[in-house]
C-alpha cells in the first residue's frame, strides 16, 4: 500500500466529517455563524467528496489500466454497493423512526435513485467505475479523453443551472449523474498512469504545493466575496483546490511515518462515510443542548461520532456476512 493514499483518504475522510458536524449543528440551532470565515471554511471542506473520487480512480488506473481483474465488478457489488443499499435502508428507517410519516418503502427509493442520503457519491463512483472498464478495455487514448471530459464536465454545470424547468425539477438527480464528474475522473485517471512520475515531482517540489494550495483558496475565497456563497461539492472553483490538496498530500505524504491511526481510519473511512450522517442526526441535539459555544459543539461533536462510527463498524465486522452491511474491513488498495 502505498501511505500517501492513506493519509489522502483520512484526510477527505476527517473533512467531510468535520463539514457535516458543522451542518448539522447549524441545522440544530436553526442560524449560521456570520463570520465569514466561518462560511468559507466550509466551502472549502466540500472539497472532500471530489478527492475520494479522485483518490479511487487515481488507484484503479494505477493497478489497473493495462487489464481489469476478473473479480472486478463482483467485490464492488459485494463491498461497495450492497452496503449503499444497507445503508440507504437504515437512514430511511431513521428517519420513519424520528418522524413517523408512514413512508419508509418511500424514502427507501428516494435515498437510491435519487441519493438523497449522504451515501449518494456511491451511485457517482460506481457510474465511473463503467467509464473505468470502457476506457481500459477499448483502449481510448488520454490525449483526447482529458480534454474532451473536462469540456463535457464545463458544459454540464453550465447547463444544468439554465432556468429551464427540466433542469430545475430534476436538480437532485443531476448532481450525481456522472457528466458533472467526468472532468475530475480524467484527471484522476491520467494521475494514475503517470503517478510515479507525477508523485517524484510532488516530491521534489513539495514546496510549490504549499503555494498552490493558498492560491486556489485565496480564488475560492475571492469568489465567496463575489457572491459565490452555495456549500456544496459541484462548484467548479472548488477544482484547483482539490488538485492542489491531492498533490499537497501526495507530496508531505511521502515524508511521514506509516502510524497505525492513519491505517485504522483509512480502513474505515468508507463506513465512517455512510455511517455518520446517522450518528450525527441522533447525537446534535444533546450536543447542542449542553454546549453553547460553537467551537465547543462541533469539535466535540466529531470525536464522538467518529468515535461511534468506529465502534459500530468494529462490531458490526464482527457478524456474519458483515461485508454486506460494512464492506471490506481491512487494508485495501481500493475504496
Amino acid at each position: 500500500m502505498i501511505k500517501e493514499w492513506d493519509y489522502l483518504r483520512v484526510v477527505a475522510c476527517l473533512s467531510i466529517l468535520l463539514l457535516h458536524t458543522s451542518s448539522w449543528v447549524i441545522m440544530e440551532v436553526g442560524v449560521e455563524p456570520e463570520q465569514t470565515i466561518y462560511l468559507f471554511l466550509r466551502i472549502a471542506l466540500c472539497y472532500a467528496t471530489p478527492t475520494f473520487i479522485v483518490l479511487s480512480i487515481l488507484i484503479l488506473a494505477n493497478r489497473y489500466h493495462e487489464n481489469i481483474p476478473r473479480n472486478f465488478w463482483s467485490s464492488r457489488i459485494q463491498y461497495i454497493f450492497i452496503p449503499y443499499l444497507v445503508w440507504a435502508f437504515v437512514d430511511a428507517l431513521v428517519v420513519e423512526t424520528i418522524y413517523q410519516k408512514g413512508l419508509l418503502w418511500e424514502k427507501y427509493v428516494d435515498n437510491i435513485v435519487y441519493g438523497e442520503f449522504v451515501g449518494w457519491f456511491v451511485v457517482v463512483i460506481m457510474q465511473l467505475y463503467v467509464i473505468f472498464t470502457l476506457l481500459t478495455r477499448f483502449k481510448w487514448s488520454i490525449a483526447w479523453f482529458l480534454p474532451l471530459s473536462v469540456l463535457v464536465t464545463l458544459i454540464h454545470h453550465t447547463v444544468i443551472l439554465l432556468p429551464y424547468p427540466f433542469f430545475q425539477e430534476n436538480s437532485i438527480w443531476l448532481r450525481f449523474f456522472f457528466t458533472g464528474w467526468l472532468g475530475y475522473f480524467a484527471v484522476a485517471y491520467a494521475m494514475g498512469i503517470y503517478y510515479a512520475q507525477i508523485a517524484a515531482l510532488a516530491r521534489k517540489y513539495r514546496y510549490a504545493t504549499i503555494v498552490l494550495v493558498v492560491l486556489a483558496a485565496v480564488f475560492l475565497y475571492i469568489r465567496l466575496l463575489l457572491g459565490y456563497v452555495e456549500v456544496h461539492s459541484r462548484r467548479l472553483d472548488l477544482i484547483p483546490f482539490v488538485i492542489s490538496i491531492v498533490l499537497f498530500v501526495i507530496a508531505w505524504g511521502q515524508y511521514l511515518p506509516y502510524i497505525k491511526i492513519v491505517k485504522v481510519l483509512s480502513q474505515y473511512a468508507f463506513m465512517i462515510y455512510l455511517m455518520h450522517w446517522e450518528v450525527l442526526r441522533l447525537s446534535t441535539g444533546w450536543f447542542v443542548e449542553h454546549f453553547d459555544s460553537t467551537l465547543v459543539r462541533v469539535p466535540l461533536l466529531l470525536l464522538w461520532t467518529l468515535a461511534v462510527c468506529l465502534l459500530l463498524t468494529k462490531i458490526i465486522s464482527l457478524l456474519p456476512f458483515s461485508q454486506f452491511i460494512v464492506g471490506k474491513i481491512k487494508r485495501r488498495a481500493t475504496q
